[in-house]
Parts: structure tokens; C-alpha cells; sequence
């Protein structure tokens, strides 16, 4: 009978080979017990990647979705805010103006008149918030401010009204340039077009498409500015026809409380649909992060099984060479 017996030369390869491939597979196993993935997620789902290639992309397209809400909710809750504190103004001023109209000194009508300047000045700076580096009310030209200054407003206004002699004219005059195209949209206003609608989530879009031209906050700059222009001498020397003016121009803030009821009611339609779908992609984000999870992470179950056959086996090839070391030729022939 023939006997095939190894070298100690190829035996010594053997075990090193041996030795190397359970070390490697001892270090993997302990790799993916501390990642909780798996070394070869390829090997791990037999070559085919078409489902985790799938759950990828749908993952980034919600993470896009999501980074766009993110931004256009923060700039919806500022606009919010500055439609809140513009009614404030408008009320406020309404009440002060329809009781200057009433009042029988003219310095009441004289301070309600400066009154209405200062307010207009911060109806501007509410019109020029920013958000994200982002003017809110500006459109596509969110770079720049939405508005010119309240100064340069009443001097582009003033001529418009320089020959103006009963209440009633200057408030026509006022609201003639408000709504003229070529008066306040064109010196006015230095914004762009609405912003077009943004996808944030599968078939579904939102924008925050409120200007400083929206009508509703023309009327409130109309009104504030129809008492204002008497605090640059429109009217002077007419008492009577001045108190006509601020009463008339309480009455227009009053009358178009509705219209920035509305307003302030679209932008929160708009804030519900966004808060909706942030809702259902967190809910799919989860879902698809669970199928993924299945895919790339390793059992942590089988691996501590996997690690302790991997030690073990070590641990014999380690004593299986410490043994084989120690024959020698003299030890054998004892």
C-alpha cells in the first residue's frame, strides 16, 4: 500500500494557510458584530443588489423631498409670523385713525397721521423679513429686499396726490397708484414672479407663492400710507377734510381685515398640506429604512455563533501547530 505523507516544508505552508484563513475569518465576523453589517452585503443577498439599488433611490428621493419641506415650512412660518404682525398693525391703526376722524383738535389728526408713517415704515420692514437668507415676500428674487423704504415710497407717492384738495381725492389718487401697474408694482415692489411650486413627495408640490403685491397686503400699505401723505403737508390748512381722510383711512384697514384673514388662511392651508407630507415621508423613510436594514445588516444571533467556531477553530490550529512543533527525530525513536 502506497503512503502519501506531507514534508514538514508543506506542512508548515498548510497550517499557515490555514491559520491566515481563520484569522481573516475570525477578524470579519468580529467586524460585522461591531458594524452590525454585513463585510460583503453582494455575497450577503447572493449578487443580486436590485432591491437595495431600489430602496437607495427611493431613499434620496425622500431625503431631497424632505430638505426642500424643511426649507419651505421655516419660510412659511416666518411668513406667518410677519402676516400676523402686519393685522396687528392694521388693527391697531384702524382704531387710531377712525378716532382721530371723530376727534375736534387737529393735532389728534396730526399725531394719528405721523403715527400711520411710522406704522408703514414697519409694515415695510415686514414685507423685507428674511428667512434663510431669503426674502419671504420677494417671489423668485428672494436675493434682494421685497419693498423699497417707506421713505422712498411716500416721495414716489407724493406727486400723485401734490394736487389732490378733498379727502376723497387723495384717497382716490392713493389707491389709483397702489393698483396701477406701472405705480407701486413697477417702484415700488423690487421682487420677482411667485415662486414656482416645489415637489415634497411623490405627485405632490407646495409654494409659498404670497408677494408683497398680493392684494390684500396693497390695501394694508394703501391705507397707511392715505393718512401718511398728510404728514408731508397733503391737506394742510384743511381740518375738516384731513379728519375725513384719517377716518376714511381706518375705514379702508377695516374693511379689508378679510382679505388678510384670507391671506393668513392660505399660507396655513399650505402649512398643513407641507406638515402632511413631511408625515407620510418620515413614515415611508422608516419603512424603507427597515427593508434596508434587512438587507445590509448582519444577525448578530448567527455571527456570535459564527465567531465562537471561528475561535475555536484558531485556538485548535494554534495548538495543532504548538504540537507539530515539538516533534523532533529523537523524541519519535524513545
Amino acid at each position: 500500500m502506497t503512503m502519501v505523507s506531507l514534508g514538514d516544508l508543506a506542512r508548515s505552508l498548510m497550517l499557515q494557510r490555514h491559520t491566515t484563513a481563520s484569522n481573516d475569518r475570525l477578524n470579519r465576523v468580529t467586524q460585522e458584530l461591531a458594524s452590525g453589517r454585513h463585510s460583503d452585503i453582494a455575497a450577503a443577498n447572493r449578487g443580486d443588489m436590485s432591491p437595495l439599488a431600489a430602496i437607495e433611490g427611493a431613499l434620496s428621493r425622500i431625503g431631497s423631498w424632505q430638505v426642500s419641506a424643511k426649507s419651505l415650512s421655516v419660510k412659511l412660518d416666518a411668513m406667518q409670523s410677519a402676516l400676523g404682525a402686519l393685522n396687528g398693525i392694521a388693527s391697531s391703526m384702524a382704531d387710531t385713525l377712525v378716532t382721530a376722524g371723530g376727534a375736534t383738535q387737529e393735532t389728534q389728526v396730526a399725531l394719528a397721521a405721523h403715527s400711520a408713517g411710522e406704522h408703514l415704515e414697519a409694515a415695510i420692514g415686514l414685507l423685507n423679513a428674511r428667512s434663510a437668507d431669503q426674502s419671504i415676500f420677494a417671489g423668485t428674487r428672494g436675493d434682494g429686499p421685497a419693498m423699497i423704504g417707506a421713505d422712498a415710497l411716500m416721495a414716489a407717492l407724493l406727486p400723485a396726490v401734490s394736487g389732490a384738495e378733498t379727502a376723497e381725492e387723495v384717497q382716490a389718487a392713493v389707491q389709483a397708484w397702489f393698483d396701477d401697474p406701472a405705480g407701486f408694482d413697477a417702484v415700488a415692489y423690487r421682487g420677482g414672479q411667485p415662486q414656482p411650486a416645489i415637489a415634497v413627495g411623490p405627485g405632490e408640490s407646495a409654494s409659498p407663492s404670497v408677494t408683497a403685491t398680493d392684494p390684500a397686503l396693497k390695501s394694508l400699505l394703501s391705507g397707511l400710507a392715505m393718512s401718511a401723505v398728510m404728514d408731508h403737508g397733503v391737506l394742510n390748512g384743511s381740518p375738516m377734510e384731513s379728519r375725513k381722510l384719517a377716518r376714511l383711512s381706518g375705514e379702508a384697514l377695516m374693511s379689508t381685515a378679510t382679505e388678510r384673514t384670507m391671506l393668513a388662511a392660505r399660507v396655513g392651508i399650505t402649512q398643513s398640506r407641507l406638515t402632511q407630507a413631511q408625515t407620510r415621508n418620515s413614515a415611508e423613510e422608516t419603512a424603507l429604512g427597515i427593508a434596508r436594514a434587512g438587507l445590509v445588516s448582519s444577525d448578530p444571533y448567527a455571527g456570535a455563533t459564527e465567531l465562537e467556531a471561528a475561535r475555536t477553530q484558531l485556538e485548535t490550529l494554534y495548538a495543532l501547530t504548538a504540537r507539530l512543533s515539538g516533534l523532533s527525530l529523537i523524541g519519535s525513536l524513545r
